[in-house]
């Protein structure tokens, strides 16, 4: 499959473990960690490159701090809101470390399940807290772009460094008329929906390699909980299948094993709500995800008013991923972006001139 160095952070896909496989579901499906029952790090080393990834440093005591205020806050809703009064002290108490360790398995199934529970609110207390913390800054949504741009060219540039093979990257900014034909164009869009302002494209080498890429990517970019979820469309990646292929048999063996060992343990078939304007063999796999930016690093700021808010916001992207051969059949006959974009702009303009009379040819004239 795939061939790295050593401590390069991606792994072959006929090697990934329980908890990338959870992961890879997760992005290509664009469910929910919230809906999730267990976690499958086995390391301390692993929990603390996943508190890393969300933008905390373990090390630093102002970050372990931040992160007791969130558990505490997660811990007081859970215990005064929602009237779980039997949250063990164990639990209560435990270092965040130890709180994954706890929601991946040791311990009782209980100490599971609380844990799980804390882990989830505080996953929702950090996103509220750094979206209120985006809004009181004084940043614009182009500087903070060029910021969320910067972050992820210089994940991908350690990523080629290391030979991962990624043939093709590039990204862009949707431009004033392309959201303004969006949201003209789908009646269930707003705007608070348009999620791809700021949109990034792999093609890689092999549709194997696209698995690995994933993996890498939640290690070193955004965490796999702050895939938005049902964003994700994938018609490409048959994850099931490539398992097979690459040989992985104990991932292959959970997932005929029973619910409790995987989040979602059902089939992973080929799906996603198609984009109307795509041409009928348009394939690829599509999420949106939330970047963690550490504002503090760029922007320095202390005021009381923003003062239990941490230092991380994020940045909404969204990702486009696929191989070679995929990407020059995207481009062929009905499935080329410039076909999208015509049929795109004829519903654009049926529904602009909805209860007009006279027909509307294809070149979008008027018709007497």
């Amino acid at each position: 499959m795939v061939s790295l160095h050593p401590g390069g952070g991606v792994v072959p896909l006929g090697r990934i473990e329980m908890h990338d496989l959870d992961v890879l579901r997760l992005i290509l499906r664009g469910s929910s960690v919230v809906d999730w029952y267990r976690l499958h790090f086995k390391t301390v080393d692993e929990v603390r490159a996943y508190i890393r990834v969300n933008g905390f440093d373990p090390d630093d005591p102002t970050d372990r701090a931040r992160l007791r205020e969130i558990q505490a806050h997660a811990v007081e809703y859970l215990t005064e809101h929602l009237r779980y009064r039997r949250v063990p002290e164990l639990i209560r108490d435990a270092e965040l470390e130890d709180l994954f360790e706890y929601a991946s398995g040791r311990g009782r199934r209980a100490h599971r399940l609380y844990a799980c529970l804390i882990l989830k609110v505080m996953h929702v207390v950090h996103y509220v807290a750094a979206h209120e913390l985006l809004s009181m800054l004084p940043i614009s949504n182009a500087e903070l772009a060029v910021i969320l741009r910067g972050r992820v060219e210089n994940v991908v540039r350690g990523l080629i460094e290391r030979g991962f093979p990624i043939v093709e990257f590039s990204g862009n900014a949707k431009s004033d008329y392309s959201v303004i034909t969006k949201l003209l164009a789908k009646k269930d869009t707003q705007a608070a929906q348009v999620f791809d302002k700021l949109r990034f494209r792999f093609v890689m080498k092999r549709l194997e390699d696209l698995p690995a890429l994933l993996v890498a990517l939640t290690r070193e970019l955004f965490p796999f909980n702050f895939v938005v979820p049902s964003q994700s469309d994938n018609t490409l990646v048959d994850l099931d299948r490539l398992l097979q292929r690459a040989g992985n048999q104990r991932l292959i063996r959970a997932l005929m094993a029973p619910k409790e060992e995987l989040n979602e343990s059902s089939r992973l078939d080929l799906h996603g709500s198609r984009n109307e304007f795509s041409g009928p063999g348009y394939r690829v796999v599509h999420f949106v995800s939330e970047v963690p930016l550490r504002i503090d690093r760029v922007l320095p700021f202390q005021s009381r008013h923003l003062s239990g808010r941490g230092s991380v916001v994020f940045g909404t992207v969204e990702f486009q991923v696929l191989d070679v051969v995929t990407a020059h059949a995207n481009e062929q006959g009905e499935n080329r972006h410039s076909a999208y974009k015509a049929r795109q702009i004829v519903k654009v303009k049926e529904r602009l001139e909805r209860g007009k009379r006279e027909k509307v040819n294809k070149n979008g004239e008027a018709e007497a």
